[in-house]
């Protein structure tokens, strides 16, 4: 089976479970934009760039946009300020991608990423910075700076690695 009957069966799968439990009293008025639904759904695919398997998945613009109920513009804001981890693919049109597990489950930025991120991005690029928050490190027990802030473990011990890496790329 391939990819895409694989996701296909799995969204079918959510769908019957999710209108089943809407059966149970929503108002089925929620459901009648069915293009924006769609294009929800679709805009959560991971974006299938090269960067995806070692970075990745991404949401593209669309997708954060859709997730956190925010303008582009306001996007953009939040990247600006590090407040969302985002980078720009190389091809032509230097499309924006936003890593999915920077979010927690309710769409929020984990605790004391964007500490990180700022400390990272002072001294690298984005896709570097990225790559690094997602690379297994000894210093905190084989796990990734992103899993061990999820699991809600001291941040400072993330902040220290990633200032000593930092200090090292600044040469």
């Amino acid at each position: 089976m391939d990819r895409k009957a694989e996701i296909v069966k799995a969204l079918r799968k959510r769908l019957d479970e999710k209108f089943a439990a809407a059966a149970t009293g929503a108002d089925a008025e929620i459901f009648t934009d069915i293009d924006a639904i769609a294009d929800a759904m679709i805009a959560a695919l991971p974006t299938g760039d090269v960067y995806d398997q070692a970075g990745g998945p991404f949401y593209d613009t669309a997708g954060v946009v859709s997730i956190l109920g925010i303008s582009k513009q306001a996007v953009a804001k939040r990247v600006a300020a590090g407040t969302i981890i985002g980078c720009q693919l190389t091809e032509a049109r230097r499309t924006w991608v936003y890593p999915v597990w920077q979010f927690t489950d309710d769409s929020q930025l984990i605790d004391h990423l964007d500490e990180v991120w700022t400390v990272l991005r002072g001294s690298t690029d984005a896709w570097t910075a990225a790559l690094w928050l997602r690379t297994r490190n000894q210093a905190l027990g084989g796990a990734t700076a992103v899993d061990y802030l999820r699991d809600g473990r001291d941040p400072g011990v993330v902040l220290a690695e990633a200032r000593a890496d930092a200090a090292r790329w600044a040469g």
